[in-house]
């Protein structure tokens, strides 16, 4: 039993599949950085694959249906869905409005999942790092635990596409320009370095299709950054951190310029600024080494 009234904040968590495998490890990091900000993590045992857009391909209906089922689990729990991966933000979001627009299709998903005894409501309410750092603990709890400001560390932000687009999912910030990331990046103490290749789409998703491009599109926003002389990048989506820290030796082929730019996941930093050690935010996992003063 969940107690509500304890003075934390708990969500139904979803953790997508990037949290699989070697990236196993931010479970960890999500647990112990959201401790600092008074954040419970509950995982939805029932939880499916949201499908990455993929199964829409072959069958609306099936994804809808399993997209709708993952929010019914977090209906039965009583709490928000929060999911740290971008890509799940986006599926999953993309399937709400889409229930919320087609009462006739709304109707026909539940139809399928009363098979097991399942109900999707709707009321469901869908949350993604940025925005339960930025609006739901807030920025002035945030700095209230921060205890060893990052001053003077040059950061670049990145958001990626799938938090941004389309605009009309998220329903928090301007989808052209958005500013959470920032905001939160200016509590933690960091001096934010604008460059021209803030906006662009890293190419995770064209790994596969076309690898040859994603490293490409992979070079020009880390060239964008190295540009200013940032010492690292922060990225709110695992999937972007996964390529632009996992995959720079690569890109280093597609450019010819040899990067070693360090990039963080977000709460890595988030947890550096509320007095965590690199040890315990275990940056010796990245790929490039993170050796800047922190």
């Amino acid at each position: 039993m969940i107690d509500l009234n304890d003075g934390n904040m708990h969500y139904a968590f979803y953790s997508g599949c990037c949290f699989q495998g070697a990236d196993a490890r931010f479970f960890e990091i999500l647990g112990d950085v959201f401790d600092k900000v008074d954040v419970k993590l509950h995982i939805i045992a029932e939880a499916v694959c949201c499908g990455a857009g993929v199964i829409e391909e072959r069958s609306e209906l099936t994804s809808l249906s399993i997209n709708a089922r993952n929010m019914a689990a977090a209906e039965k729990m009583g709490l928000p869905f929060y999911t740290p991966c971008s890509t799940c933000f986006n599926v999953i979001s993309n399937v709400q409005k889409r229930l919320r627009e087609d009462t006739q299709l709304f109707d026909q998903v539940n139809e399928i999942l009363a098979v097991d005894n399942i109900e999707y409501k709707g009321e469901c309410k869908i949350t993604h790092t940025l925005w339960m750092l930025a609006q739901d603990v807030g920025l002035q709890k945030l700095a209230e635990r921060v205890t060893h400001p990052l001053n003077g560390l040059r950061v670049a932000s990145y958001y990626g596409c799938h938090t941004r687009n389309p605009s009309d999912i998220q329903n928090y910030e301007s989808s052209d320009n958005p500013t959470s990331l920032e905001d939160i990046l200016k509590v933690l103490g960091v001096d934010i370095v604008d460059y021209d290749t803030r906006d662009e789409c890293c190419g995770y998703h064209l790994t596969w299709p076309n690898n040859e491009l994603s490293m490409k599109m992979t070079g020009s926003v880390l060239q964008g950054a190295q540009k200013q002389d940032v010492d690292l990048m922060v990225t709110s989506c695992p999937l972007c951190f996964k390529n632009l820290d996992g995959v720079q030796p690569k890109a280093l082929a597609a450019t010819g310029q040899d990067f070693r730019l360090p990039v963080l996941f977000l709460p890595e930093l988030v947890g550096l600024a509320c007095g965590m050690s690199p040890k315990e935010m275990k940056l010796d996992w990245h790929t490039v080494p993170v050796q800047v003063r922190l």
